[in-house]
């Protein structure tokens, strides 16, 4: 009994700590509620643009979301982070590595993920919907409101998020699968059919984004497959140069 009470008082430790850092980092992010909106909506190419807001108490909302989502990404990170920390005591050394690495190849993907949304995916998606006002006898003029902006930021980040999870965790089981090309072979059409089912539901529901997302996702596998097995035939011609040298 003793010994369960142990854990509950690691586990009561974190959640502790847990708590603190959500609220800590929700005031900080209020503090600073305004650099973090310039972060987010960073439109230095395009100084033409501006945003509206239709309600009295429409910016307050915004800065409310904002700190919020930017709260939670941080403590998501941590609770991982504890995890990793709680369970490896009770962890073999190979298994805490595998785990370490994995958490490793999640911080990777998610700062990649923010990389690519940043500098990629939000002005390639800016450019695109704004040239539709630029059309032929017709005017269009865009007005963007500031919470509209921010929900399309967010549902942008969720899906670029989850895709680079997606593509780490298909990174994780080839190097766990790496000596057993078979099985990966067998797994390759079950990949496929998860790659088009998650394309369909991340992407907006027209055919085009379903078929780039889905194809990004099955090349990157297919790179990730070769190079594991250009790994595997390699390990064998390195064995024998040792081999033959020692002899």
């Amino acid at each position: 009994m003793i010994f369960y009470y142990k854990y509950y008082i690691e586990i009561k430790n974190r959640v502790f700590l847990l708590s603190t850092c959500w609220i800590f980092t929700l005031l900080t992010c209020y503090c600073y509620k305004e650099t973090v909106l310039f972060i987010v909506i960073d439109l230095s190419n395009y100084a033409e643009q501006y945003f509206i807001f239709t309600d009295i108490s429409e910016i307050f909302y915004v800065y409310l979301q904002l700190t919020f989502f930017v709260s939670n990404q941080i403590t998501l990170l941590m609770l991982l982070y504890h995890i990793l920390l709680f369970l490896s005591s009770g962890l073999y050394r190979s298994e805490y590595e595998k785990l370490q690495f994995a958490f490793q190849i999640y911080i990777i993907s998610w700062i990649g993920s923010i990389i690519l949304l940043s500098k990629v995916i939000v002005p390639i998606s800016w450019d695109f919907f704004l040239s539709f006002q630029k059309t032929n006898g017709i005017a269009f003029f865009f007005e963007a409101k500031i919470i509209e902006y921010l929900n399309y930021f967010t549902n942008l980040y969720y899906i670029c998020f989850l895709n680079c999870q997606l593509l780490a965790a298909i990174t994780l089981l080839l190097n766990n699968y790496s000596k057993n090309i078979n099985k990966i072979r067998k797994l390759r059409k079950l990949f496929y059919i998860i790659f088009v089912i998650f394309s369909t539901l991340t992407t907006p529901p027209d055919i085009i984004s379903q078929i780039l997302m889905s194809s990004g996702l099955i090349i990157f596998y297919e790179i990730l497959l070769f190079l594991s097995i250009f790994k595997l035939i390699r390990q064998p011609i390195k064995t024998n140069k040792n081999s033959n040298s020692e002899h």
